[in-house]
């Protein structure tokens, strides 16, 4: 079941690239491909194909260690505006050298050393009867099993921390950033936590445990092909990216695409006034009803650039572009609801500036702590 989910993800996300030409989405193909080959071993492993093990099980050893930090760069690919991807793929050198070896070990071994392992090992789990080459890979396959339990919590925090960060950015120049968030992202990020831990604890059970029991094997079957299907839906609706990002900065602000130093541009005395300018500019010319409001149509009202005005939001105002623009919203909104309380939620949405109902709900719930219809008289 995982392999084959895996496998359509894979076919979709080729077509996908072949058209969108995102190296988000090149990253994830490389995910999902490893992934089908990872699954591939267990199927051949579960299923008893003993001709082909040599073969899947160092297969097996490679992409079970390669698929985390597949993941991560997919993900730094989302987050990240540039990197240094010739370095990408030193997260992959545990992967080749546990898979090299194990590749390496099966070509030396004779057949009757091979089946030897298989059946003590593979299946049994068994270490202290072998010897010569059979206990050597026995080693290496232990070694990937630790390899594989201690790159889990860095890749699993550093990937939260690039999902935080690209939020930041999202908050500091959009008011509206429901269809740019990572959301599906980050929740199938918590199930690679929750997955990632019931890996661990098979792999300390060993494989051989599931292979005689259809109903054991069921279990861990839905699991993984449930996370990678979610896996797959969320990189595949998944357009806007860091480099979208700075791209609509850029085209709607060329000179201000790269941030300026503090000394660079207005005068000090702007500066101290521009807390000020920003909230006079806003409220008099009611900006925040503007669907799609973005950091850079306020900077270019103030005759300034954005990373003054988003530094001014941040330090002096305590607050990002995203949050002052749509708290004034929600005010509007309460103030509209009370003016006419028979006004449809979403012409309500519509009205005070929100480009989608949903952002409109989330948005209320968040400044009032409840919905819209459980009060039309609430200040935010």
């Amino acid at each position: 079941m995982p392999m084959f989910v895996c496998a359509f993800w894979a076919v979709l996300l080729l077509l996908d690239v072949v058209e969108s030409r995102q190296p988000a989405k090149h990253r994830l193909l490389t995910y999902m491909l490893a992934a089908t080959l990872l699954y591939a071993g267990h199927y051949v492993f579960f299923n008893r194909v003993v001709w082909l093990l040599p073969v899947s099980d160092t297969l097996y050893c490679t992409t079970n260690l390669a698929v985390f930090p597949l993941y991560y760069i997919y993900l730094k690919e989302l987050t990240e505006p540039e990197w240094n991807h010739r370095w990408q793929w030193l997260l992959l050198v545990p992967a080749v050298v546990v898979g090299t070896s194990v590749g390496l070990l099966y070509a030396l071994m004779s057949p009757g050393e091979t089946q030897l392992f298989i059946d003590t090992y593979l299946y049994s789990n068994h270490i202290s009867t072998l010897d010569g080459l059979c206990w050597w890979q026995a080693v290496v396959h232990h070694a990937g099993k630790l390899v594989f339990a201690l790159q889990i919590p860095p890749i699993l925090l550093l990937g939260f921390r690039k999902i935080k960060g690209y939020d930041d950015a999202l908050e500091a120049n959009y008011a509206d950033t429901d269809d740019k968030r990572l959301r599906l992202v980050k929740g199938v990020l918590w199930l690679f936590v929750v997955t990632s831990l019931i890996s661990f604890g098979a792999n300390l059970l060993g494989r051989y445990r599931f292979a005689d029991s259809l109903w054991l094997l069921l279990v861990p079957s839905v699991l993984f092909s449930a996370l990678q299907f979610l896996l797959g839906y969320a990189g595949y609706r998944q357009h806007f990216t860091i480099r979208d990002l700075l791209r609509e900065m850029a085209i709607t602000a060329p000179e201000d695409a790269e941030p300026q130093p503090p000394d660079d541009g207005l005068p000090s005395t702007r500066i101290d006034e521009l807390p000020q300018l920003i909230a006079d500019a806003v409220s008099r010319d009611r900006l925040y009803l503007q669907p799609n409001l973005k950091i850079t149509d306020v900077a270019a009202l103030l005759k300034t650039n954005r990373t003054y005005v988003s530094r001014v939001l941040k330090e002096q105002m305590g607050t990002t572009f995203a949050d002052f623009i749509n708290r004034q919203r929600i005010s509007y909104a309460c103030q509209l609801m009370e003016q006419l309380p028979g006004l449809p939620t979403e012409a309500v949405a519509r009205q005070s500036g929100f480009s989608s109902l949903s952002s409109f709900y989330r948005n209320y719930k968040l400044y009032t702590g409840h919905a819209p219809k459980d009060s039309q008289t609430a200040d935010p």
